[in-house]
């Protein structure tokens, strides 16, 4: 009986392994090498899950300003970076593209330090609103800047 739990055991992995997509492969099987925007912007994203979860809860606004800053933290380091996205973009419009992602980089950064400082001031009405001002404008920014294939 031993043996034949194992023999299935066996099986079942051969016959599951070519569906399992290991970590820093695509689906086509390149290798990917995350770039530092792509480890800023993960860190950030991280972070805003649990910003929208508990933006409501006032008891939770201490750890709110935390996880918020620390997204300043990592859209300020963005703000200079370059997206992958700039490879598809003509050689004459790209200053104007790289211009355009760091300027809407910088209006995050505002939009999230308006959202610490409502924090602060116990304000969640006002910090929902700027958490649905702020998912848009990453909406927006993922079109724009963000290849398409992630």
């Amino acid at each position: 009986m031993k043996r034949r739990s194992l023999l299935l055991s066996i099986l079942s992995i051969f016959l599951l392994l070519p569906y399992v997509n290991f970590a820093g492969s695509h689906e086509d099987g390149e290798k990917h090498e995350h770039t530092a925007l792509e480890d800023e912007m993960d860190a950030m994203n991280k972070a805003w899950r649990k910003v929208r979860r508990q933006v409501a809860d006032p008891s939770k606004n201490e750890d709110t300003v935390k996880l918020v800053m620390s997204m300043v933290k990592h859209a300020e380091a963005s703000v200079e970076l370059t997206p992958m996205r700039v490879e598809e973009v003509a050689d004459a419009d790209r200053d104007k593209w790289l211009k355009g992602y760091q300027k809407a980089m910088k209006e995050n950064v505002k939009l999230l330090e308006q959202l610490a400082a409502a924090l602060k001031k116990d304000n969640n009405e006002k910090a929902s609103a700027l958490v649905a001002k702020i998912n848009d404008a990453r909406k927006e920014g993922h079109k724009k800047y963000k290849p398409q294939d992630d």
